[in-house]
Protein backbone atom coordinates (compact mmCIF):
# COMPACT_ATOMS: atom_id res chain seq x y z
CA UNK A 1 0.00 0.00 0.00
CA UNK A 2 1.07 3.52 -1.04
CA UNK A 3 0.92 5.19 2.43
CA UNK A 4 1.41 8.71 1.28
CA UNK A 5 -1.42 8.06 -1.04
CA UNK A 6 -3.51 6.76 1.64
CA UNK A 7 -3.26 10.05 3.52
CA UNK A 8 -3.67 11.93 0.78
CA UNK A 9 -7.32 9.95 0.58
CA UNK A 10 -7.50 11.03 4.22
CA UNK A 11 -7.22 14.26 3.69
CA UNK A 12 -9.34 14.37 0.73
CA UNK A 13 -11.89 13.02 3.37
CA UNK A 14 -11.24 15.47 5.59
CA UNK A 15 -11.67 18.23 2.82
CA UNK A 16 -15.32 16.75 1.81
CA UNK A 17 -16.63 16.77 4.97
CA UNK A 18 -15.41 20.53 5.59
CA UNK A 19 -17.58 20.78 2.46
CA UNK A 20 -20.83 19.11 3.77
CA UNK A 21 -20.68 20.03 6.93
CA UNK A 22 -19.25 23.50 7.63
CA UNK A 23 -20.01 24.74 4.17
CA UNK A 24 -23.83 23.49 4.23
CA UNK A 25 -24.32 25.20 7.52
CA UNK A 26 -22.36 28.52 6.55
CA UNK A 27 -22.83 28.88 3.12
CA UNK A 28 -26.00 26.53 1.52
CA UNK A 29 -28.16 27.38 4.43
CA UNK A 30 -28.24 31.11 3.88
CA UNK A 31 -27.98 31.06 0.46
CA UNK A 32 -31.29 28.95 -0.30
CA UNK A 33 -32.76 30.73 2.11
CA UNK A 34 -32.22 34.38 0.43
CA UNK A 35 -35.54 34.54 -1.33
CA UNK A 36 -34.89 37.80 -3.41
CA UNK A 37 -32.35 35.36 -5.70
CA UNK A 38 -34.59 34.15 -8.22
CA UNK A 39 -35.25 30.37 -7.76
CA UNK A 40 -33.75 28.84 -11.06
CA UNK A 41 -30.03 30.72 -9.73
CA UNK A 42 -31.00 29.13 -6.29
CA UNK A 43 -31.24 25.70 -6.98
CA UNK A 44 -28.75 25.99 -9.95
CA UNK A 45 -26.36 26.49 -7.25
CA UNK A 46 -27.91 23.89 -5.36
CA UNK A 47 -27.02 21.56 -7.54
CA UNK A 48 -23.36 23.04 -8.28
CA UNK A 49 -22.89 22.60 -4.39
CA UNK A 50 -23.97 18.55 -5.13
CA UNK A 51 -21.14 18.69 -7.74
CA UNK A 52 -18.48 19.83 -6.01
CA UNK A 53 -19.55 17.06 -3.21
CA UNK A 54 -19.81 14.40 -5.94
CA UNK A 55 -16.45 15.65 -7.01
CA UNK A 56 -14.81 15.79 -3.37
CA UNK A 57 -16.17 12.22 -2.71
CA UNK A 58 -14.73 10.56 -5.71
CA UNK A 59 -11.39 12.28 -4.97
CA UNK A 60 -11.53 10.80 -1.49
CA UNK A 61 -12.39 7.07 -3.58
CA UNK A 62 -9.41 7.71 -6.25
CA UNK A 63 -6.79 8.41 -3.62
CA UNK A 64 -7.93 5.51 -1.64
CA UNK A 65 -8.30 3.06 -4.68
CA UNK A 66 -4.66 3.88 -6.00
CA UNK A 67 -3.11 3.63 -2.75
CA UNK A 68 -4.15 0.15 -2.87
CA UNK A 69 -1.25 -2.43 -4.12
CA UNK A 70 -1.51 -2.23 -8.13
CA UNK A 71 -3.71 0.52 -7.31
CA UNK A 72 -4.07 3.15 -10.50
CA UNK A 73 -1.41 5.41 -11.18
CA UNK A 74 -3.85 7.55 -13.53
CA UNK A 75 -6.29 7.15 -10.86
CA UNK A 76 -3.98 9.05 -8.40
CA UNK A 77 -2.44 11.53 -11.36
CA UNK A 78 -5.61 12.51 -11.46
CA UNK A 79 -7.28 13.27 -7.91
CA UNK A 80 -3.53 15.31 -7.49
CA UNK A 81 -4.16 17.38 -10.50
CA UNK A 82 -7.89 18.02 -9.22
CA UNK A 83 -6.62 19.06 -5.83
CA UNK A 84 -4.10 21.06 -7.16
CA UNK A 85 -6.46 22.92 -9.76
CA UNK A 86 -9.08 23.92 -6.81
CA UNK A 87 -6.26 25.45 -5.05
CA UNK A 88 -4.76 27.24 -7.73
CA UNK A 89 -8.93 28.33 -8.70
CA UNK A 90 -9.23 29.71 -5.29
CA UNK A 91 -5.74 32.24 -5.26
CA UNK A 92 -6.48 33.02 -8.99
CA UNK A 93 -10.18 34.28 -7.60
CA UNK A 94 -8.92 35.76 -4.70
CA UNK A 95 -5.93 37.86 -6.51
CA UNK A 96 -8.03 38.72 -9.66
CA UNK A 97 -10.77 39.89 -7.24
CA UNK A 98 -9.17 41.32 -4.57
CA UNK A 99 -10.60 39.03 -1.83
CA UNK A 100 -9.25 38.14 1.56
CA UNK A 101 -7.58 34.96 1.83
CA UNK A 102 -9.01 34.68 5.65
CA UNK A 103 -12.20 35.30 4.33
CA UNK A 104 -11.70 32.62 1.48
CA UNK A 105 -9.36 30.66 2.89
CA UNK A 106 -10.56 27.25 0.55
CA UNK A 107 -8.04 26.75 -1.40
CA UNK A 108 -5.21 26.01 1.52
CA UNK A 109 -7.57 22.74 1.80
CA UNK A 110 -6.29 21.50 -1.28
CA UNK A 111 -2.74 22.25 -1.31
CA UNK A 112 -2.00 19.31 1.61
CA UNK A 113 -4.36 16.93 -0.58
CA UNK A 114 -2.01 17.73 -3.60
CA UNK A 115 2.03 18.22 -1.94
CA UNK A 116 1.24 14.47 -0.56
CA UNK A 117 -1.08 13.39 -3.45
CA UNK A 118 2.47 14.31 -5.53
CA UNK A 119 4.57 12.62 -2.94
CA UNK A 120 2.70 9.36 -2.95
CA UNK A 121 3.23 9.55 -7.05
CA UNK A 122 6.66 10.17 -6.56
CA UNK A 123 6.94 6.62 -4.34
CA UNK A 124 4.07 5.35 -6.85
Amino acid sequence: MNLYLGLAGVLALAVCLTHLILGGREIVRPFLGFEKMPGIARYTMYYCWHLVTITLAGMTLAFFLAAQPGGSRALAVSATIGAASFAALNFGMNLRLGLSFIRHPQGFLFVPVAIVGAIGLWFA
